[in-house]
């Protein structure tokens, strides 16, 4: 098995044992399929650091380039073609269109495959943050071809990310406990 490069200096504080311990987990982790946050975790409780600060500190090492062996790298970055952008808008806005949500349709396209799912649904969403015009395009493309296009900046279009004002929730939680009140007392 290749380990990742750990006799050098350690950096940040850290001691040449906690950084082996911590790369050698990460390369055992990578091998049998695990998510690197276990790691972090398992590391956290063996040496009394943050995992958030283990994790830092383990990509800022990969960042650096100062470690070794495949099993220590992060996965390559796959950067989407044109193309590929254009027809994962059409394939998720016709869909959507049809009430299939986004990470249902993201994860057809994708196989089933979670890590693939992730990947179309983070640019699909990042495309719809930055880039409207290309949306809009699509869109009318797919009008004018007939096809049924979900439209995410019209007012009807919902997210799960919509707030309620400050008033809007007062108000709520206000009805909410007169309703719980009120049921309490039919029950009395």
């Amino acid at each position: 098995m290749e380990s990742c490069k750990s006799e050098n200096m350690a950096k940040s504080g850290w001691s040449r044992q906690e950084d082996k311990l911590l790369f050698s987990q990460a390369e055992q982790a990578r091998n049998e399929g695990r998510p690197l946050k276990s790691v972090f975790e398992a590391v956290a409780e063996q040496t009394g650091r943050k995992p958030n600060s283990i994790r830092n500190y383990y990509y800022a090492r990969l960042k650096e380039g100062d470690v070794e062996g495949t099993a220590c790298r992060s996965a390559a970055f796959v950067p989407f073609e044109q193309e590929e952008v254009r027809a994962l808008l059409r394939t998720v806005l016709s869909e959507r269109a049809k009430g299939v949500s986004v990470r249902s349709c993201t994860l057809g396209m994708g196989q089933g495959d979670t890590r693939a799912m992730l990947r179309f649904q983070n640019k699909y969403r990042s495309v719809i943050k930055r880039e409207p015009e290309l949306v809009k395009e699509i869109i009318a493309e797919l009008t004018a071809e007939g096809i049924p296009a979900y439209d995410p900046y019209a007012a009807g279009a919902s997210s799960r990310r919509e707030r309620l004002s400050r008033a809007d929730a007062l108000a709520f939680f206000t009805a909410l406990e007169e309703l719980a009140a009120a049921y309490k007392n039919m029950m009395l």
